[in-house]
């Protein structure tokens, strides 16, 4: 038996090489698409997320027992894309900004949306790295929303354009000790290590520190990274993603936290 199986589409990433060097090979990888059967382990580790819009990768991890699965089902489902986790935040009344979801709205009410806030960030529901972020404005949004629609391609969800914030990971894991870094784009909207953003260890506030507790308990996440704001001593919660990538972290913290993770229970 395999001591971890991996659900993973793509099978050559930092994540993926770095649990085959930890376990020495006493790993599979399971891409839900492709493979057919899937092997028997004592742990499994979810790796994919909502951007191949499929949910078979869940439906398999569904007929296993929950303590076998990293991070739960419920949870993966819960924070697979941008309107499921802003609407949890909203019901769990944590601190984040108003949002539109461009699909199910129409274009008057976005307008609306622009004339209260003049410059907005675009994301796509369910991106990934940062990828398909934008800065709009009141002049050029309808125009991109038009072009969007056209080619059939409008699952985004509209957010007013924060300034003048710092911007933050906070990495999280069970029994661990958070890791937590300053973050800055050198270019464009996103902050993303695939994005070439930038990043730095620090402290985090302790008078936030409630809420992050707060947030990561009633998640139920046994790992994940949370991406916030703050601003003239504001919080803002951007976005809990329960699948984040490791290369970044482990670089900037000098931990092994992959080591950590397939120790999780």
């Amino acid at each position: 038996m395999n001591k971890i199986c991996v659900i993973a589409k793509n099978k050559n990433t930092y994540f993926i090489n770095r649990i085959r060097e930890e376990l020495q090979g006493d790993v599979a990888i399971f891409d839900p698409w492709s493979d057919l059967e899937l092997p028997v382990a004592e742990t499994y580790i979810c790796r994919t997320t909502g951007i191949y819009h499929s949910d078979l990768d869940l439906l398999i991890l569904e007929s296993l027992p929950p303590k076998k699965v990293i991070n739960p089902v419920q949870v993966l489902k819960r924070f697979r894309s941008k309107v499921s986790q802003w609407l949890w935040f909203e019901e769990n009344n944590l601190p984040c900004l108003p949002w539109l979801s461009l699909k199910s709205e129409e274009l008057i009410t976005v307008l609306k949306f622009t004339r209260l806030y003049p410059e907005v960030v675009v994301k796509p529901n369910v991106g990934q790295g940062g990828w398909g972020v934008e800065g709009l404005n009141e002049g050029n949004i309808e125009a991109w929303i038009k072009k969007k629609k056209k080619a059939g391609d409008l699952d985004y969800l509209v957010q007013p354009l924060v300034k003048d914030a710092e911007e933050y990971r906070y990495f999280f894991m069970s029994g661990e000790e958070p890791i937590v870094f300053k973050r800055k784009a050198l270019s464009g909207i996103a902050a993303n290590f695939q994005r070439q953003g930038v990043a730095e260890l620090t402290t985090f506030p302790e008078k936030f520190q409630a809420e992050m507790d707060r947030l990561i308990e009633i998640s139920e996440a046994s790992y994940g990274a949370i991406d916030l704001f703050i601003q003239n001593d504001r919080l803002i919660i951007l976005e809990l993603n329960t699948v984040p990538g490791f290369e970044q972290i482990e670089k900037i913290s000098g931990q092994n936290l992959l080591s950590k993770l397939i120790k999780i229970q």
